[in-house]
């Protein structure tokens, strides 16, 4: 089996932004998407699952933990849950990307094969020039396409291979003083707490009670632990776990909606296409024989 085949990064010319999303039934739980965009801005935000971003041409630009990062066709993102990031083209030009977005579990699975066997990676995030293990990402995504017949054999090979040559070449998280930030527990607390509690209403004492502070004082660490402000993290995190529960074809899109904490229907699904450029119905409709492709 050969997987030395060079892709070509360069994707057919488009003069309107697109985002696609494709569910892949080999490894439940992953999702690619493949984007072109311009005017298009993410905010700051973050995810429960790893993101593996490539741009395939231009350029795009982030902000995370204060520091500017130009990624360029050539480079992997890899990009743990939590960390809290935005994107966008640094000029008027487009750029388009393909994110590999990778449940824990499955990442976990690597690590495990790899010897490396802790239950929870301490990775950081990461930014590798690497056109070795670039192309290998790119046939990566082109043997998962609907229209390519490559045997499963060399799906999981490649898959394994290219997974575990990126997260070898990971940096690890360096501990940061508590000052002003919450600690681990009370961090875990309130995320147990917020998790546990989608569908309430979630308030500012509670919070700052799980945490025995002020609530200014809960702001303040909060913000400097997570780089966004309470009620921004915990939209987000509503809406992740709407992601997840779009995958069930059988509930319906307005009792997942109130399951997460949105008793309008209309505010959830605008909240959801300004997350991730798709409503709510269209991004259930990703299945094995299927891609939604839908312009800004």
């Amino acid at each position: 089996m050969s997987t030395d085949e060079t892709v070509s990064s360069e994707e057919p010319v488009s003069t309107e932004e697109f985002v696609r999303y494709q569910h892949v039934v080999e490894l439940p739980g992953l999702v690619i998407s493949d984007a072109l965009f311009q005017q298009f801005h993410f905010q700051p935000h973050f995810h429960l699952d790893y993101h593996i971003g490539v741009v395939t041409s231009g350029i795009q630009r982030q902000r995370i933990s204060g520091n500017t990062q130009d990624i360029r066709p050539g480079m992997l993102c890899l990009m743990p849950p939590g960390q809290v990031h935005d994107g966008a083209s640094p000029d008027d030009r487009s750029h388009q990307l393909t994110t590999f977005r990778v449940p824990p579990a499955l990442i976990n699975e690597i690590l495990f094969d790899s010897q490396d066997k802790v239950s929870q990676p301490n990775l950081a995030p990461t930014l590798l020039e690497n056109p070795s293990l670039y192309q290998a990402f790119l046939r990566l995504r082109k043997s998962f396409h609907h229209e390519t017949c490559a045997s499963q054999l060399y799906k999981d090979s490649l898959w394994t291979l290219s997974l575990n040559q990126l997260l070898a070449g990971a940096e690890r998280q360096v501990i940061q003083p508590e000052q002003y930030r919450l600690s681990q527990q009370q961090g875990n607390k309130v995320r147990d707490y917020c998790e546990a509690n989608l569908n309430c209403k979630i308030t500012l004492n509670t919070l700052a009670g799980l945490c025995n502070l002020s609530r200014f004082q809960f702001i303040r660490s909060f913000q400097k632990q997570t780089g966004l402000a309470p009620h921004s993290w915990l939209m987000r995190l509503r809406l992740e776990h709407a992601c997840a529960s779009l995958s069930s074809p059988d509930a319906l899109i307005a009792d997942i909606a109130a399951e997460v904490g949105f008793y309008d229907q209309s505010h959830f699904n605008r909240a959801f296409k300004v997350a991730y450029g798709v409503t709510p119905s269209q991004y259930r409709m990703l299945s094995t024989d299927r891609l939604i492709n839908t312009k800004f």
